[in-house]
């Protein structure tokens, strides 16, 4: 077994956290959910929280949900359910006249995120979700990286932080176990190779920057071209003439914005990589942002190789590293 760091299941320990409050319990990308019965899990209010909650996530090369999905009804919930870092309580109550929705942060344990969903009927109940579930997706996610990052900073890599700090004014916490694969000029290879009994799982971070010119650096198509052309000069495959790129074929890279990432705006691409002249291939994330006190383009990209296994939770671990960061000139 490899480093803990992407290995832990469940966040047990009985020691208090900063807030006072026991840590958080439930495995990576777990959501419990609380329904009043168990027939209502079990019919049309269930199967819109799968279809949801239990999508597919995007940019894998195969099916992986979102969220594992936990259901009790309301009767059961107490006690160790209560301490789950991830919870979605239904309440479908006749008896009211409005619906409303509460959101809790580090109710019962620390991280945490409950929301409670009150209605007088399914039909009010499912508008309700339907306005807001995106948002409610997007606090979850939110914790998922908080308690990745908790069990990052028990054993952090600190002299290879303070290199890429150094070279590209990035404050990232990159846990025990990564190490320099390459350096150059504007570019930095970090790997982290776990063993396993069937096949080792690599995780591989990129970093690359160049000066900024204009905005045209944020289009979709000049992203991947950079990203092609960073691999082929850097990352070669295991045989001649192999080298990393963006597959296109299998799955179209998918785009989209985030106002929040830690340097501002950003563009996230998620994607799959292959090994032209190979067969080896999985599943990359990639940031682009700016730098404006120093004028650059930065590009912060993950990848994972590990073939045949899920994948979702070691590129979960990745995103949390990078959401993370920060620039010098920020702290």
């Amino acid at each position: 077994m490899g480093k803990k760091i992407f290995f832990f299941l469940l966040l047990t320990s009985c020691t208090l956290s900063e807030s006072g409050l026991r840590p958080s319990t439930g495995s990576v990308n777990e959501l419990l959910i609380v329904t009043n019965d168990k027939t209502q899990w079990e019919g049309d209010l269930g199967d819109t929280l799968r279809s949801f909650f239990s999508a597919y996530q995007i940019g894998l090369p195969q099916p992986e949900p979102i969220f594992d999905l936990v259901n009790i009804a309301d009767e059961n919930f107490k006690d160790l359910f209560q301490k789950y870092h991830n919870i979605l309580i239904v309440d479908i109550n006749p008896q009211l006249t409005e619906i409303t929705s509460e959101t809790y942060q580090n109710l019962w344990s620390d991280p945490q995120r409950v929301i409670k969903i009150t209605a007088p009927d399914l039909s009010s109940f499912y508008s309700e979700f339907n306005l807001k579930k995106d948002t409610f997706l997007k606090l979850y996610i939110d914790v998922e990286r908080k308690r990745t990052l908790i069990i990052n900073q028990l054993d952090l890599e600190f002299k290879l932080a303070g290199m890429v700090e150094k070279k590209f004014g990035i404050n990232l916490p990159l846990p025990e176990g990564f190490f320099l694969a390459k350096e150059s000029t504007n570019f930095i290879w970090l790997r982290h190779k776990v063993t396993r009994a069937k096949q080792d799982v690599e995780l591989s971070i990129l970093l690359y920057s160049a000066d900024y010119v204009d905005t045209d650096v944020f289009n979709p198509k000049n992203i991947l071209q950079r990203r092609n052309l960073i691999t082929l000069e850097h990352i070669p495959g295991p045989s001649p003439l192999s080298f990393m790129k963006v597959a296109r074929d299998h799955m179209p890279p998918v785009f989209d914005t985030i106002l929040d990432f830690p340097g501002g705006y950003a563009v996230e691409t998620r994607g799959l990589w292959e090994v032209e002249n190979d067969f080896m291939g999985g599943p990359f994330i990639n940031y682009t942002f700016i730098d404006k006190a120093n004028n650059k383009v930065i590009t912060l990209d993950g990848y994972i190789y590990n073939p045949n296994e899920d994948k979702k939770n070691f590129l979960r671990q990745l995103e949390s590293i990078f959401f993370a960061s920060k620039f010098t000139s920020q702290q």
